[in-house]
């Protein structure tokens, strides 16, 4: 079970054992740290290796989290060539100056709405699509049942 609040801590010491406290526990919490990551790089690895986002807990939510995608802008502009321009323009909001520049920005939510014109569509986003960080392991108490 994941131990809320900390141990009372006895304030009349001096201040050389309070030092040497505080030092112990930063042994104490970079050794449960490295535990820590072990243990979650191993599991991840096991739910990757079994194909699982998620494991069947009895008391804790378990599941890996992937990155959003970020996609190639470059590439993305070929949605031009696949899909009629008037829908592709839904989900970019083009290059522009104002005070500063703000960059050509593309929203996966609305090209992926492109889908429905084909493989074409499909195979530019894809294509587009840049490698996203590691999956992170995601571990929370399940929520009691009223």
């Amino acid at each position: 079970m994941i131990q809320r609040g900390a141990p009372r801590l006895a304030l009349n010491v001096d201040d050389l054992t309070l030092a040497s406290g505080i030092a112990e526990c930063l042994k104490a919490e970079a050794i449960m740290r490295d535990t820590r990551q072990r243990r979650e790089a191993e599991l991840i690895r096991r739910m990757e290796a079994n194909g699982a986002t998620s494991l069947d807990h009895p008391t804790l939510v378990v599941r890996l989290e992937f990155p959003s995608p970020s996609y190639d802008i470059g590439k993305l502009r070929r949605l031009y060539e696949v899909a009629p321009k008037e829908e592709v323009d839904k989900a970019v909001t083009p290059a522009h100056d104002e005070v500063v520049h703000v960059s050509e920005k593309w929203s996966a939510v609305k090209f992926k709405t492109l889908l429905k014109y084909g493989v074409g569509v499909f195979e530019v986003i894809e294509a587009a699509k840049l490698p996203g960080g590691p999956a992170r392991l995601r571990i929370t108490e399940k929520k009691e049942s009223a």
